[in-house]
């Protein structure tokens, strides 16, 4: 009867430890100043969510969730820039893009499957930008959205 109670408890730990969820949520700003264009190019995100505020700047907040990866392993990820965002700015146009647009599968040396990863994001935009509700349905998920700027 021990033997059974005490393989019960392994059990019970290894499938614990298959489960372990890692999250992180990564925040990055970008200045509008007096852009007329904003572009929002984000692929590899699932659920975008476009959110107003009165600030006075773009806001990502990146959501990251890996299932079997150690904090180390998710650390080492956002420090590479899997979930970052960059921008461009060409006269009064602001190009906010993914930095890496192919994700590759995490799988850890020794592990048989890969690693499941879920990211979502939020993008704040100053309300002084209006943008297109058709944009942002699921169907266009990883297509580009243009915000300009409301006529004063």
């Amino acid at each position: 009867m021990p033997n059974r109670i005490i393989g019960m408890f392994c059990c019970l730990v290894f499938a614990g430890h298959l489960s372990a969820q890692m999250e992180r949520t990564v925040y990055q700003v970008f200045e509008v100043d007096s852009v007329q264009t904003v572009t929002l190019d984000i692929v590899g995100f699932t659920y975008p969510e476009l959110h107003v505020w009165a600030g006075n700047s773009v806001m990502t907040e990146a959501n990251i969730q890996v299932w079997d990866a150690s904090p180390e392993v998710v650390n080492f990820l956002i420090g590479e820039g899997r979930y970052a965002f960059e921008s461009e700015r060409n006269a009064d146009t602001l190009r906010v893009f993914t930095k890496v647009r192919q994700r590759k599968d995490i799988k850890l040396p020794g592990m048989r499957t890969k690693c499941v990863e879920q990211t979502t994001v939020k993008v704040f935009i100053p309300d002084i930008y209006e943008w297109d509700p058709e944009e942002w349905t699921i169907e266009q998920t990883d297509h580009p959205k243009t915000l300009r700027r409301k006529p004063n």
